[in-house]
């Protein structure tokens, strides 16, 4: 009896069951179906609850898949399924799915509503495209986000039976005139698209029609289930084919089951018996011609086993036609003979064609089964009934597919026989051995040793034997066990990863097993996750410890339950139970830092805030409560020096003006780090950062950034000289400029059209050589500064600075550097030659004795007698001096580096040379607000130069005694008068750093 599963497609409650047998003969019985309004109900989901059909796999919850039947009829969209969620009795849920075939390609052939989530189906399916759609389904509490874990859906499309059997080939086989009935000719092959090993793809095979039907109409049958295709009716006849009217013509036998058509002997294949016993030769078959009546002819065989290797083994009468076998045969070593036969004319060559002679030899039951592995294998002591543990596999060298090589098995022996003498059995057929017996046990009995024997002619032949060993291994039937039932630790507080206490277990399974390897858990008593155990090295120690810092102040005491497993579950039926242990855990108060709140602020103040004014106040409080300890505070980091801390309430004022544009402020931002300590014996320390926003105050006048130009004095180009303010973009542009003095005479300036830049034009043709442009730039409040810029002037036109490019002070003198350097090599060899002469006059001259002996006078009057003039030039009277030395006041130096002042961090060196001068500039601030660096806020003394003078006063040499008097013109007098106009005419060019 076959079973078969009947699928009911919606719209289809009646229909036919078709069944044939191995022969093609056919049963069809008509059914008809019921169904009841509770069957059209859609199942219902339901996400966290393991029931409705669902079952549990790890963490995720898994439904059985959905099936949706293909080409399905009626008025889409249709309602497949249904899920809910146990969330949404308390608040409102929204549902949907995601995958291919919903929010992905294909898109839309399923959707879901969202608040009711029904599940649609939106068009007929085809299971040929798309066979399995695999979701996601979603639950999202409204204004919450996700309330359950994405819950998977699987939808399977039922095949239809849609598709029709093809062939991929079209078949053309030969078949010969004396084929046996029976043999097969071509075997047929369909395909067919619906699923596969369904009915809807279980193909039969029929013929419907044979052209010509002659002799019979049934000359072929077809086999229904494999397509081979065999002879089935006699009167073959190549001849008479194509001309169905012409008779079959039997040609006389001429012996020997021979019949002759046209000039070619065909014989049907001889079969001669292995291992035949009797004398030899024997006998085999006889060949004849018609011709020998009419003339004497002469028989031969030719090919392997006659006249080629392996030679002799049958010849042929050559008077008689006797075909004779001369030894007895071994099918295993050469199943099938092949020779020609021929037939000769005497004296006149041959008289027929060469004739096939085939030799099928018969097999005999002479070959034993035989085992080609040795087989060991492995049982569990906890293995159910029924389980296979091994299979064994005989081979037999006789002829395939026949009772000489059928072979049976069979258990012969058992050992040792306990506890019964039947733990086993093999399949006769197939050679699967199986476990039949309970009380398998690794203890006492960790062996067996299976006799299987094999045996051919189905059980009753030739036999072999081989030894199956197998091992009883270990099951986890036995629970691992602590060896304390509690446990007591302490632990500091604050500790992370701070191992708590080592428990040890025992177990009787098997060691360094999966069934021995413990493995531990906390059952309860952590839920904060404080805690984390793990196995030891050893597999059978469980390690406790601290995953997180542990809190005195939240939780002086934690108990701990843990239990214990093994890395594989129980064996089946084996009832054991679990060994937990307490473990109570002791914290130790320890002396904890204060803690700001928040841990990192942030304020607003102007860049100008007052020194003395109010920041902030930053504090801390003591998480150790049960101490009343005081909180102090101090100033940990502040790189600028410009805050102060009050140490006992933390209110952090002004320490000394503050700079948006400092060094240490990034993106307006100043960041300092405040301490807090509490006054315990051993102090502990806890850090806040005060983020302070600088609002900007317009404290920075623009200024240029180019500070030397070149420029020709012919139809010189216009110079765009680029303005920089370091203030934000309220200060900022647009900008105004202004020359200043002479600068008015001989150029002219104004701003871009976006007032971000200056353009400089040379109004007057003036020399070459270096002038000082003096240009006054102000924002757009007004705040601006005199700004200095170097004009090169160069004897050239427009900008073909050609004349420019020498190393000389002007481009002219380019061309007279060779003069220049034999001039200069000159005057160099001769001042070579007075050091000499100034130094051979010296080392023949005594030096004298220094008037001054006192080493603490550090302004010495040596005579060297070096300076001739007669004798009225050593007339000294250094009574003035010694006046002034004797009466210095004893004071000394008091230099120390203060206390408590952070230094500043100075900018590195840039790397691009455009920002020198911003490097210097910041660096400069940094230097001159740098508490730590010398000359210190101490009294300097240098030596004392004397109360008075008996020199008269210099003040006679004081060009004009009418006041003040304007040195600008000295700006436009060229670059000889630089630096005196930089000594009366009050240069900006130490502040332009």
């Amino acid at each position: 009896m076959v079973k078969r599963a009947v699928y009911l497609h919606e719209g289809h409650h009646d229909f036919f069951i078709h069944s044939w047998d191995s022969q093609g003969l056919k049963l069809t019985i008509p059914v008809s179906v019921s169904m009841n309004a509770a069957d059209a109900q859609v199942p219902v989901l339901q996400f966290p609850k393991p029931g409705e059909g669902l079952r549990r796999r790890k963490r995720d919850w898994v439904i059985p898949p959905l099936s949706v039947t293909e080409n399905k009829r009626g008025t889409y969209p249709l309602k497949v399924a249904q899920i809910r969620s146990s969330e949404d009795r308390t608040r409102k849920m929204f549902y949907s799915i995601n995958g291919p075939g919903a929010d992905l390609p294909p898109v839309g052939r399923f959707t879901m509503d969202r608040e009711t989530g029904n599940m649609y189906v939106t068009q007929p399916l085809d299971r040929e495209e798309t066979a399995l759609y695999l979701f996601e389904a979603h639950a999202v509490s409204d204004g919450a986000g996700q309330a359950e874990d994405p819950m998977e859906i699987i939808v399977n499309v039922i095949d239809q039976n849609d598709n029709k059997p093809y062939f991929t080939v079209e078949y053309n086989a030969n078949v010969a005139e004396a084929t046996a009935i029976g043999t097969e000719v071509v075997k047929v092959e369909a395909k067919d698209d619906d699923e596969p090993n369904s009915d809807n793809s279980e193909l039969h095979y029929r013929i419907l029609n044979q052209d010509p039907p002659l002799p019979t109409d049934n000359m072929f049958e077809i086999n229904p289930i494999t397509g081979s295709i065999r002879v089935t009716g006699r009167g073959l006849d190549r001849e008479n084919a194509n001309d169905p009217q012409v008779p079959v013509l039997q040609f006389p036998k001429s012996g020997g089951g021979l019949r002759r058509r046209k000039r070619d002997w065909v014989i049907p294949p001889l079969n001669v018996p292995e291992n035949q016993r009797g004398n030899f030769p024997l006998k085999v078959a006889q060949i004849r011609s018609n011709e020998d009546k009419l003339k004497k002819l002469f028989y031969s065989i030719t090919g392997p086993g006659a006249d080629l290797p392996p030679v002799g083994r049958f010849t042929m009468d050559r008077e008689t036609g006797n075909l004779y076998v001369t030894q007895p045969l071994d099918r295993e070593e050469t199943p099938k003979y092949m020779f020609e036969a021929h037939a000769v004319s005497d004296g006149a060559g041959q008289a027929e064609d060469p004739m096939e002679i085939i030799v099928i030899v018969i097999d005999q039951n002479d070959n034993k089964p035989y085992f080609t592995v040795e087989y060991n294998a492995n049982v569990a002591e906890a293995t159910a009934i029924g389980t296979e543990v091994v299979k064994v596999e005989a081979k037999d060298d006789d002829e395939p597919d026949s009772d000489n090589s059928d072979i049976r098995y069979r258990i012969l022996n058992q050992d040792p026989p306990l506890p019964t003498d039947n733990m086993f059995e093999i399949n006769p057929v197939t050679g699967s051995i199986r476990v039949t017996g309970r009380g398998l046990d690794r203890e006492k009995y960790p062996q067996y040793t299976l006799t299987v024997q094999a045996a051919d002619m189905k059980g009753e032949g030739l036999t072999g034997q081989t030894k199956v060993i197998l091992m009883v291994t270990d099951s986890n039937d036995n629970a691992p066990v602590f060896t304390q039932s509690s446990y007591n630790a302490t632990v500091d507080e604050n500790k992370k990863d701070v191992v708590v206490v080592r428990m040890m277990v025992t177990d009787e399974d098997e060691p360094q097993t999966p069934a021995w390897n413990a493995k531990f858990k906390i059952v309860s008593g952590d839920p904060d996750g404080l805690f984390t155990v793990k196995t030891g090295t050893n597999k059978q120690e469980g390690i406790l410890s601290t995953a997180k810092e542990l809190d005195f102040e939240r939780a002086s005491k934690h108990t701990l339950l843990v239990s214990v497993e093994n890395e594989i579950p129980f064996a089946p039926g084996v009832s054991v139970v679990t060994s937990t242990a307490t473990v109570v855990v002791s914290v130790r108060d320890v002396n904890e830092a204060p803690i700001f709140d928040p841990k990192e602020m942030l304020v607003v103040k102007p860049e100008d805030l007052a020194v003395d004014e109010v920041v902030v106040q930053y504090t801390a409080s003591d998480p150790d409560t049960a101490r009343k300890q005081k909180v102090l505070y101090k100033i940990l980091n502040d790189p600028a020096g410009w805050l102060n801390v009050d140490k006992d309430t933390g209110l952090i004022k002004v320490r000394a003006s503050m700079d948006r544009e400092g060094i240490f402020v990034t993106n307006d931002r100043y960041t300092a780090t405040i301490g807090a300590y509490d006054n315990d014996a051993v102090p502990a320390t806890g850090t806040g950062t005060l983020i302070i926003q600088l609002e900007d105050v317009n404290d920075n006048a623009p200024f240029i950034e180019e500070r030397e130009i070149k420029v020709c004095n012919k139809d010189p180009a216009p110079q765009l000289l680029s303005v920089t303010d370091k203030d934000g973009p309220e200060f900022g542009p647009p900008y105004s400029v202004s020359l200043q003095g002479m600068s008015k005479t001989n150029w002219t300036a104004r701003m871009n059209g976006s007032k971000t830049g200056i353009i400089l034009n040379l109004a007057a043709e003036l020399p070459s050589g270096e002038y000082s442009v003096i240009l006054t730039v102000a924002d757009k409040h007004g705040l601006g500064q005199d700004n200095i810029i170097t004009a090169k002037v160069c004897d050239c036109r427009g900008t073909d600075f050609t004349a420019c490019s020498g190393p000389g002070r002007y481009g002219a003198a380019a061309s007279n550097l060779p003069l220049i350097l034999g001039i200069l090599g000159a005057i160099l060899l001769l001042a070579l030659l007075l050091l000499v002469l100034l130094f051979t006059k010296q080392r023949k001259r005594e030096k004298k004795e220094p008037l001054l002996l006192d080493d603490g006078v550090r302004d010495n009057v040596y005579y060297y007698d070096e300076e001739g003039g007669g004798e009225d030039d050593q007339d000294y009277d250094l009574g003035v001096l010694h006046r002034g030395l004797d009466n210095r006041p004893d004071v000394l130096r008091n230099e120390v580096v203060p206390n408590f002042m952070p230094a500043p961090q100075y900018r590195p060196r840039p790397a691009n040379p455009e920002e020198i001068g911003n490097f210097i500039e910041d660096n400069l601030k940094a230097a001159d607000n740098d508490p730590t660096a010398p000359p210190y806020d101490s009294l300097l003394v240098f030596d004392y130069e004397g109360g008075g003078s008996d020199a008269g006063s210099l003040s006679s040499l004081n060009s004009s005694s009418s006041g003040d008097q304007n040195y600008d013109c000295l700006n436009e007098w060229g670059p000889r008068f630089k630096k005196l106009a930089d000594m009366y005419g009050g240069g900006d060019d130490d502040d332009m750093l």
